[in-house]
């Protein structure tokens, strides 16, 4: 009889405790799905796996190109900051290429400073027979200099070097990830500061656009030049008057 009294009672007891709340002193934490230690686990996405759109704040993309210009893959083998300094070297490329165009044609039959020289010369060969000229030999090293003090400025963009070179905590090389690309010398009324952040990503995107457009440009005129043993605006202008007399005339161009 007292067994089967101390059996009920610890059915009831167990029963009970069924609905006994339970104690922050009793819980017991297990990991989740998808949890690591109790906290989320977010995946991380290596940074030459993320699409252009969202790197360096989708400067630069833009139809038709709406996944963002990169016919090379540099941006799939670049990180952070190997993006930072692949976008300040294609825009000063760019500018560089958007000064040297109508620099290239302009000079070809404009250059007051320098009248001896002949009219509708080769542009590329036009810095060597400058450079024969004594005063444009000051003149380009002052030139030199100009830039040369120009992109010290950019110094400040860069990574103090430290470590072993070629390593991979190495900063040699590598510039900051919390700069403007090409914002060596912000100045005028299109400044981050001046605009808001819809117009200054698209004055961005613009003036990157350009650059790329100039740099296709003055390879294209260079080229046409070597290949044509013409001037360019002469060749050009050859071009369009043998154009004009097809138009105008097709039946002499066809023997008809």
């Amino acid at each position: 009889m007292l067994a089967k009294t101390t059996a009920i009672l610890a059915t009831l007891a167990t029963s009970v405790s069924a609905f006994t709340p339970t104690t922050p002193s009793m819980a017991i934490s297990l990991p989740k799905l998808g949890k690591k230690g109790g906290r989320s686990v977010t995946p991380t996405i290596p940074e030459e796996e993320k699409p252009l759109t969202e790197r360096l704040g989708g400067v630069g993309v833009s139809r038709p190109y709406p996944e963002g210009f990169d016919p090379l893959g540099f941006a799939s083998r670049a990180n952070a900051q190997d993006m930072i300094k692949f976008r300040e070297a294609e825009l000063k490329h760019g500018r560089v290429a958007m000064l040297a165009v109508p620099g290239f044609l302009l000079s070809e039959d404009f250059h007051p400073f320098f009248p001896s020289l002949p009219k509708w010369e080769f542009g590329i060969f036009a810095l060597q027979d400058t450079l024969e000229q004594p005063p444009a030999l000051v003149a380009f090293a002052g030139a030199i200099l100009a830039i040369a003090s120009f992109e010290a400025r950019s110094f400040k963009s860069w990574e103090v070097p430290e470590g072993t070179p070629g390593s991979e905590a190495s900063t040699y090389f590598k510039m900051k990830t919390d700069i403007v690309p090409g914002a060596t010398l912000p100045a005028g009324p299109w400044t981050q500061d001046k605009l808001s952040p819809e117009e200054f990503l698209s004055k961005q995107t613009a003036e990157l656009n350009n650059g790329r457009l100039a740099m296709i440009a003055i390879a294209l005129i260079v080229l046409q030049e070597v290949t044509s043993k013409l001037p360019a605006a002469e060749f050009d202008v050859d071009t369009l008057n043998f154009i004009g007399s097809v138009f105008a005339t097709p039946g002499d161009l066809f023997g008809l």
